[in-house]
């Protein structure tokens, strides 16, 4: 027979088992994020580790090919523009102004044909240039690979930490992740030490020798504090940081999408900024 009592016991017993549930959901949810957010922490690697084999690369095809036509690197300052050109048209003997256009426009490949005629360089075999153009092939590859990465960086970071990517783009929102280790430990830093995240150096020159303590890390890839007037960094940065600080959190601890309020706050306070700056000008002048 039901009683009140059975009843009120019931519905207590169903509610441990819901809450037990609803906990065991979202400790499995960040156990996902640790996992997924690692895969993230990788690419960012990754895409170091390819910038500096394609920069080897770059460099060693221009001092090799320096042998051949020296003048060139001169005439294209894009490194793979450079490299381009050397898996295409291979030979100087070859760099004819019709077919350099495409890659330059007309009147550099006019500059570059001319160039290529009295070039100072020396004669090369076609076995030593087909090594160098497969090395330029390579570097090629290299950073299509670090493009596809970039792509796949924007693409996760926006699943796994929306209000993050919202906030930074996929590519900052994933090089802070991977500085602090996982999201999770992002999540758990105060806002003072995700505005200075990346520039541990600084700070540890700061504490030991007291010269100027930085004022922003990673985060100075921002466009507002890029833009912004030197001496108004800090303070953008400042207010930056507070916003990323509460976005990792919500990501990582929560599952609301509260991007457009942290944006909106955090566009209000650097425009106060500004206007304070502009006030203080003001004053000065007058």
């Amino acid at each position: 027979m039901l009683t009140v009592k059975n009843i009120m016991l019931v519905f207590m017993d169903f509610k441990k088992l819901r809450e037990k549930a609803f906990k065991e959901t979202i400790n499995e949810v960040r156990k996902e994020k640790k996992e997924t957010d690692n895969l993230v922490v990788q690419a960012v690697e990754a895409i170091d580790e390819l910038d500096d084999i394609t920069n080897i690369i770059v460099e060693r095809v221009k001092n090799w090919y320096a042998f051949h036509y020296p003048e060139l690197e001169k005439l294209v300052k894009d490194p793979m523009l450079y490299l381009l050109i050397i898996k295409e048209i291979k030979s100087r003997d070859q760099m004819l102004a019709e077919k350099l256009e495409r890659f330059v426009g007309p009147e550099r490949a006019k500059a570059i044909a001319e160039k290529a005629v009295g070039s100072m360089g020396a004669e090369i075999v076609d076995k030593d240039l087909q090594r160098l153009v497969h090395l330029a092939e390579l570097g090629i590859h290299a950073r299509q690979e670090r493009d596809e990465l970039a792509d796949y960086i924007e693409e996760r970071t926006k699943e796994i930490t929306p209000n993050l990517h919202a906030m930074l783009g996929g590519m900052l929102a994933a090089r802070l992740i991977a500085r602090a280790g996982s999201l999770e430990r992002l999540a758990k830093m105060p806002a003072s030490t995700v505005q200075v995240l990346g520039a541990e150096k600084a700070l540890f020159a700061h504490l030991r020798r007291g010269v100027p303590s930085p004022k922003h890390g990673l985060i100075f890839q921002f466009p507002q504090i890029i833009q912004s007037p030197k001496k108004q960094r800090g303070k953008i940065s400042r207010a930056l940081a507070g916003k990323v600080s509460i976005a990792a959190k919500e990501d990582f601890f929560g599952n609301k999408d509260i991007s457009k309020e942290l944006i909106q706050s955090f566009e209000k306070r650097v425009e106060a900024i500004k206007e304070g700056a502009s006030k203080k000008k003001g004053g000065k002048h007058e």
